[in-house]
């Protein structure tokens, strides 16, 4: 009877839980980086994007986000629902795919249902569901995980990948790459996977994911505009940043502030390896190279990430968690006592971060879903014609992306009079407008 029903019910929950998430956020509008993300993909070109993914060693940034953007924006235009919808699907897949690693990896439904509900929403996450901008951690995610899913998937057989079951892998790695660099972390998480679970070894496909990782890696420190070089991805090669950066990291996903000093954060990891030995289980060592791995894309960096940005190592931690709390028992029903217990306490603590992080994210989205609606009232002007803000209500170029993506039209000429380098005649133009406050004015159209 548990059997039956614990699994089903595990699984009902965990619908009603994202479900819950899905539905507060689905309105939530477009983050202040989405007009620039999409903007820049639109001048760039769909097909050119998908070139640039082709090419995963150069220094194009994140192109992945261009096979999300561009197909919703051909057919929705500025409508941000659809980009919604098209998030929440990503992070159903990214949830199952958890599931059934964690499944594969530990025989137990209990401890892939328990990795389901932590790696699902997270209280210092919740830009995950609310802002479409963070599609490149959902992106990176959901690559990584399906190729991982694959990949076990296929080995179980103990026999060699197939030529297209090695491709499938192999696409899917790159895809990751495409999405976000710390993503090239998942080559040796492969690897170390062949290495602990099976014999002999069969090394072809997780040896071309290291050569790709390499090749990646190479391009994104010496390519030109390379996007270590830029502001905010600076890096500090130093043990002092690797510490202080993780530091922040493991308080961020355990909503604490207890690793304050390297010695705690140095005294966790030897406990936890000190588990690893006493529990002699090859997916706790597995879980324990993921989760000490994961952050590698970010330990290094002046400006720590955090936040969303730990999307993908929260995979490993929630696989920890999962394996951790069953592991110990050997009865399915304690199983799923201990991940009950810790799912509603983990539910309760990302519950009520969420009530209070949730409303600030919809006020930030508040002034770019203005401008849209306001730009999208406006008659659309001809081909080729001349457009001038006189002034607007951001500091950026975002009133250039809305407005040139509302309009749908590479012939335009678009101009912010606060980014020329001399103050502009209006009588050039055709269609000059002003912003006094946050509310739009046409000033002359002809």
């Amino acid at each position: 009877m548990v059997r039956k029903f614990l699994p089903a019910a595990a699984a009902l929950s965990i619908l009603a839980y994202f479900l819950y998430f899905a539905i507060g956020a689905v309105h939530s509008g477009f983050a202040p980086d989405d007009p620039m993300n999409l903007g820049f993909y639109w001048r760039r070109g769909f097909w050119f994007s998908a070139y640039d993914d082709l090419k995963f060693w150069s220094t194009a940034y994140r192109p992945m986000g261009a096979m999300f953007y561009m197909p919703i924006y051909r057919f929705f235009g500025m409508n941000p629902v659809p980009y919604r919808i098209g998030v929440f699907a990503l992070l159903a897949a990214n949830t199952y795919f958890s599931f059934r690693i964690a499944q594969m990896l530990t025989g137990s439904r209990a401890a892939a249902a328990l990795t389901a509900v932590l790696v699902l929403a997270h209280g210092n996450m919740v830009p995950i569901f609310y802002n479409t901008s963070q599609i490149y951690d959902i992106l990176a995610y959901f690559f990584l995980a399906a190729m991982l899913f694959c990949y076990m998937r296929d080995r179980q057989s103990e026999r060699e990948l197939s030529i297209a079951q090695s491709a499938i892998v192999i696409c899917a790695f790159i895809a990751a790459l495409d999405s976000k660099e710390l993503a090239v972390v998942g080559s040796a998480w492969v690897l170390a996977y062949e290495l602990l679970f099976h014999r002999p070894w069969k090394l072809r496909v997780p040896v071309i994911l290291l050569a790709i990782s390499m090749i990646y890696t190479l391009g994104k420190f010496l390519g030109p505009s390379a996007l270590a070089k830029q502001e905010g991805y600076l890096l500090e090669p130093t043990l002092h940043r690797y510490f202080v950066n993780n530091r922040w990291y493991l308080n961020d996903i355990f909503y604490t502030h207890y690793f304050y000093t390297s010695r705690r954060l140095i005294i966790a990891w030897v406990l936890l390896l000190i588990v690893c030995a006493l529990a002699r289980k090859r997916e706790l060592w597995w879980c324990w190279f993921v989760i000490s791995t994961a952050t590698l894309g970010i330990s290094f960096t002046i400006q720590p990430r955090g936040g969303p940005s730990l999307y993908v190592p929260l995979f490993g931690f929630a696989l920890l968690t999962g394996i951790l709390a069953t592991a110990f028992f050997k009865r399915e029903a304690v199983q799923w006592s201990v991940v009950a217990m810790i799912a509603v306490l983990a539910s309760y603590r990302t519950v009520y971060y969420w009530k209070f992080g949730a409303p600030a994210y919809i006020r930030d989205h508040a002034l770019t879903m203005s401008v849209l609606s306001q730009i999208h009232a406006l008659p659309k002007p001809a081909p080729n014609s001349r457009v001038l803000f006189l002034r607007d209500p951001f500091r950026d170029w975002d009133t250039y992306f809305i407005s040139t993506l509302t309009w749908n039209d590479h012939t335009l000429n678009v101009d912010l009079a606060n980014k020329l380098e001399r103050p502009p005649d209006p009588n050039q133009y055709d269609l000059v407008l002003d912003f006094e406050g946050d509310r739009l004015r046409v000033v002359r159209a002809r």
